[in-house]
């Protein structure tokens, strides 16, 4: 795909939760005419050339990530983290000390960033400096000494059942219908439901196979009957059970950000509020929980490389747990 045709996508995605489908579809319309006088190139990752051995490291680290398997969303995060750090001291990475990783972190604070910011900014700092060690470039990580910044973690609630009810009734069309039972279902991310094609999802032993997940990782997972249901009569409907899961109203393969705008439209009409595709996922690991799964092959499931991970989509109320507690002790 061209650089000026994944621009037009990433637009498309941008504003497909923010405009009506005919003013979005003008909108790209008058951009693709547009842009066939230019050739768009996209950046790969923002580093601020301060200082060229900075920007050498950097791009060696960056492209270990990617080596490993990172997201492409991860490095870019991990990229911005380092390139600010470094517009902030302007310092040879080589030269840094604790002094200056406390100095930074605090700049961060008086620009009013929440401790979790903070702390996610001293994680990348801490997993870039730690790679320059054990590559010999710096002797000891000059962040070992430095402490996770405490911040209160936010309790993400799962989907209660009277929510449920209410988005499967405001669904209008057996496409977004489909679509809601398969994330509750299978407990597959949106990036992942918009890669994947009809042919991953066998609907007589309802299997799904997530053929692109997070870091590259294939895995298997499942869909209940009621999925199954709608998904057959939403491919019956549109006369295709080949290609793209979902196609979006031009007939081209659904976007996270289409997926975005069908779930708050839905939710809308549901009255539901802090409807997004993640909360589904997290809604599939609690169901399974509180029915008993062992948290190891939620994990699987879900395909997290640490259980840790896991345990935080689990929201088990203290009533249950209690309950727990009474049958077991």
């Amino acid at each position: 795909m061209s650089d000026n045709m994944s621009f037009i996508r990433s637009m498309e995605t941008a504003l497909v939760t923010k405009l009506p489908p005919e003013q979005l579809q003008a909108v790209i319309d008058t951009a693709t005419r547009l842009l066939a006088d230019y050739d768009v190139t996209k950046k790969c990752m923002a580093l601020v050339p301060l200082d060229s051995k900075n920007v050498q490291l950097a791009k060696r680290y960056l492209a270990c990530l990617m080596v490993d398997g990172k997201s492409q969303k991860t490095i870019y995060q991990y990229g911005r983290h380092i390139a600010r750090f470094s517009e902030t001291l302007g310092k040879d990475f080589e030269k840094i000390g604790a002094f200056d990783i406390r100095f930074y972190l605090a700049t961060l604070k008086e620009k009013g960033l929440s401790n979790r910011s903070i702390d996610n900014a001293r994680a990348a700092l801490s997993a870039f400096f730690q790679w320059m060690a054990a590559e010999d470039i710096i002797q000891k990580s000059p962040t070992a000494s430095i402490k996770p910044v405490k911040y209160i973690k936010e309790v993400r609630k799962p989907f209660s059942d009277v929510e449920i009810d209410a988005i499967r009734s405001a669904c209008g069309t057996q496409k977004e219908r489909a679509l809601i039972e398969i994330l509750l279902s299978s407990g597959i991310r949106v990036s992942e439901l918009t890669d994947m094609d009809a042919e991953d999802i066998d609907l007589v032993s309802m299997t799904v196979h997530v053929k692109h997940g997070k870091g590259g990782k294939e895995r298997i997972t499942y869909i209940n009957p009621v999925a199954a249901k709608h998904l057959k009569l939403y491919l019956q409907e549109r006369n295709e059970d080949a290609g793209a899961l979902f196609y979006n109203n031009r007939h081209k393969r659904l976007e996270p950000g289409g997926v975005r705008y069908i779930i708050n439209q839905i939710a809308n009409k549901a009255g539901v509020k802090d409807c997004h595709p993640h909360r589904f996922r997290r809604t599939f690991a609690t169901n399974l929980a509180l029915r008993g799964m062992d948290i190891q092959e939620i994990q699987r499931l879900l395909g997290h490389s640490n259980i840790a991970t896991t345990l935080e989509y689990v929201a088990i109320n203290d009533e249950k747990v209690k309950a727990s507690y009474r049958k077991y002790a």
